[in-house]
């Protein structure tokens, strides 16, 4: 599959000005405002990995991550205030990886709470619900004390691998074998699955170019890890370059945003 991030990155920027004008408090249609906020995230998030990938620039890496995540936190919290359905948990799976990246633990936990707690038939599969609530109970552990096992125990029951719950249980205990034993195998799954994605005629090229390179949630793993003082080899795995786990030194000042329910 051939990207061109250069063009892709103009795309993105051209959508994300003109959807967030077009965005608003007045937006009526609940399936309208969540296909357009998912198209502004995942563009953000197009911009951020086309500007990795292409110049090596981490900072602007990271705040683009902190957009996608504060319009995604955005989203959820004017869709509960309006009494409408929330979005899918698992379609928050992205901005809440790419907070973590971020190291913007604060805006990670606000978007793993705002989750919602019951999957949507026909819209996500139980596995799907399962990780994303797993990630999320993962940071709200480590950044808020709360008690992940409910949800760990979901992604038990639901995971078609017993690396992902092994990586979860892993990072709660703080053990650092296990989680290196457990992300080798599951950067061995994403490769198969990235690699047959990419080889698909029917792959959006779009929506997937930012994850043909990088795998966010392994990042967020990562970044998860070394936070709680695991020794994670320092080496770059596939999909996990080190220039994505760079030291943030910038602070996101919450620009970009869309002009929703008061947040």
């Amino acid at each position: 599959m051939e990207i061109d991030y250069t063009l892709l990155r103009e795309d993105a920027g051209a959508a994300v000005r003109a959807l967030i004008a077009h965005i608003g408090r007045g937006d009526g249609d609940r399936e309208a405002l969540l296909s357009n906020t998912r198209e502004l995230c995942g563009s953000f998030v197009t911009i951020a990995a086309a500007t990795l990938l292409l110049e090596g620039r981490t900072q602007p890496f990271f705040m683009n991550l902190c957009r996608s995540a504060e319009n995604w936190r955005r989203l959820l919290i004017h869709l509960e205030q309006r009494g409408l359905t929330p979005a899918p948990a698992s379609w928050g799976l992205t901005p809440l990886a790419g907070a973590v990246v971020a190291c913007h633990w604060e805006l990670a936990a606000e978007v793993a709470a705002r989750l919602t707690a019951l999957r949507q038939e026909g819209e996500e599969y139980a596995v799907e619900f399962a990780w994303v609530h797993a990630l999320g109970a993962l940071v709200l552990h480590d950044v808020r004390g709360q008690d992940p096992a409910p949800w760990l125990e979901l992604l038990e029951r639901d995971a078609r691998e017993e690396c992902w719950p092994a990586l979860a249980w892993a990072l709660v205990r703080a053990d650092s074998s296990a989680f290196t034993a457990a992300f080798d195998t599951a950067i061995s799954e994403h490769t198969t699955r990235t690699e047959k994605l990419a080889r698909a005629f029917t792959t959006r090229v779009d929506r997937f170019a930012a994850h043909r390179h990088l795998w966010f949630e392994g990042l967020a793993l990562l970044r998860m890890a070394r936070r709680r003082g695991l020794a994670v080899p320092n080496g770059g795995y596939r999909y996990c370059p080190p220039l994505a786990l760079a030291p943030v030194t910038e602070l996101y000042q919450g620009d970009w945003v869309l002009s929703l329910s008061p947040c």
